[in-house]
């Protein structure tokens, strides 16, 4: 396995680039590629997410790690990244623009690709782009000849590790969309389609998105000795400003934390357990066998258990594999809400030796 390359960088050195413009709607991005596609021209603007912040924070390089990356990550989903132009005969015929959908808080490929007219109204939104990240090859940070070296690498930049992303991934994605879009032949559920918001099963959901204003989740590994004596610990903290996108989405640690069913799942109930079967995809993803204890006295709930379904990806291709799941609930102002959650193996079954545990401090509104 190659050694990851590690590169601690300054952006308070960084000189602010003469940004050449195409167009009133280029202004601030820089050309960086061009080719022929078809009977096509096509030329490619980048707009740098790291020199756009430093314009808003003068005092960016200063800042702690975990507000750069917040800052970062929130550009990113409200923004275009690349826009790639397509033209003929010199007269622009569609603009592609790769923006991030905030809808996708927690998924690794956020980006939607916007199909504008000339006048830069929307034609339609390509939701399946399937492209992420946060840092990208055409970044000033990576335009020397060491920053070039990681390109496609594990990169430790403000603490954490993260892919540089090739430019070439998104040139080939985005390319065949435009092929896919010149031949009209862009399949139906590739599009951006409006989602109905999901009822909530229970009260504490509901209670979470009227009085939930963020989240503090640390999130524990543990390692044990043979013993059964607690070896190896490491903590990492996460933070949320909304639970509901977290909740929703397809990642393992937010659907864990705070399950969220819908109204419209089924659900039976003997005395105080509730057995409930999803109908969401990213609930039926990770948890299955899922019941609900609900306290008699104050009808809310006290507990979840279930089995959570770990997935693995390898050369031979994908498997799962179940672990015991555990969501301890406590008060937190007028309802209960999960506070501790808990992974452990199938014969664990008193949670003695968890794998994973996660401890969530909410901030009310």
């Amino acid at each position: 396995m190659k050694k990851s390359l590690f590169l601690f960088l300054s952006i308070a050195s960084i000189a602010v680039l003469n940004l050449n413009t195409f167009g009133q709607s280029l202004t601030e991005f820089k050309e960086v590629d061009k080719f022929k596609l078809s009977d096509y021209n096509v030329k490619v603007y980048f707009k740098d997410p790291l020199l756009e912040l430093i314009k808003t924070y003068p005092d960016f390089d200063g800042k702690e790690n975990q507000i750069k990356h917040k800052l970062l990550s929130d550009y990113l989903f409200h923004n275009s990244l690349y826009i790639f132009q397509i033209s003929k005969k010199k007269e622009v015929q569609k603009n592609y623009e790769l923006f991030g959908n905030p809808q996708k808080l927690r998924e690794r490929n956020y980006f939607n690709l916007n199909v504008l007219k000339p006048d830069g109204t929307l034609e339609k939104s390509i939701d399946k782009v399937n492209l992420g990240g946060r840092f990208f090859e055409h970044m000033v940070l990576f335009q020397s000849e060491r920053g070039k070296q990681a390109v496609g690498k594990g990169v430790q930049i403000w603490g954490y590790f993260d892919k540089i992303e090739p430019y070439e991934t998104f040139k080939n994605r985005i390319t065949d969309l435009i092929k896919m879009d010149i031949e009209n032949s862009i399949p139906d559920d590739l599009l951006a389609k409006k989602m109905a918001p999901i009822e909530p099963l229970f009260d504490y959901q509901k209670f979470g998105l009227s009085h939930v204003k963020g989240r503090k989740l640390t999130i524990t590994v543990l390692q044990y000795d043979s013993f059964g004596n607690v070896k190896n610990k490491y903590p990492r903290i996460e933070s949320d400003e909304n639970l509901y996108l977290s909740s929703t989405s397809k990642e393992l640690i937010w659907v864990m934390a705070f399950p969220f069913f819908s109204a419209q799942d089924s659900s039976i109930q003997n005395e105080n357990r509730i057995k409930v079967s999803s109908k969401l995809e990213n609930i039926n993803h990770y948890l299955k066998d899922i019941n609900v204890t609900i306290n008699p006295t104050t009808k809310q709930v006290e507990r979840i258990l279930g089995k959570l379904i770990i997935h693995s990806y390898s050369s031979e291709g994908h498997s799962t594999s179940d672990v015991l799941y555990q969501a301890e609930f406590a008060a937190i102002g007028e309802f209960t809400l999960p506070k501790t959650i808990k992974y452990c193996a199938l014969d664990d079954k008193e949670f003695k030796r968890p794998t994973l545990t996660i401890e969530v401090e909410y901030e009310l509104k």
